[in-house]
């Protein structure tokens, strides 16, 4: 699995066929636009969602490696941004997903930091 620096929003239902209405509402042409299609999928998943994310839209954050659902995580990792997917089932319900946000991920080093030095340079104790 490769992993990515992504964030996820999602819905969770408590059968497939609820997921797969919602799923199917959300491909349809009329959200085809980006923006809109955020926007009614956060509306969704406060009406919807069984996941105490649905305040917050359904809005994961930034998913981080083996602290969701495993089965969300290996299919959100493989989903292009920005399209709904789903049905994936899980222990929590059926999660319909967006990815809303990938950033580039790059080393920092190995202490985190990018350009600050300390001591008598960078590679020194």
């Amino acid at each position: 699995m490769t992993i990515r620096s992504i964030q996820v929003s999602h819905i969770v239902l408590s059968t497939e066929e609820l997921a797969n209405v919602l799923l199917d509402h959300l491909k349809e042409d009329e959200y085809k636009d980006r923006e809109m299609l955020f926007k009614v999928f956060a509306k969704l998943a406060k009406k919807y969602s069984a996941c105490g994310t649905r305040t917050k839209g359904g809005d994961l954050g930034f998913l981080e490696h083996n602290t969701a659902a495993p089965e969300l995580e290996k299919a959100a990792m493989a989903a292009p941004v920005g399209e709904v997917q789903g049905p994936v089932k899980s222990k929590f319900g059926y999660h319909i997903f967006l990815i809303t946000k990938e950033e580039e991920m790059k080393d920092t080093g190995i202490d985190g930091l990018t350009t600050i030095s300390f001591g008598a340079g960078d590679g020194t104790l």
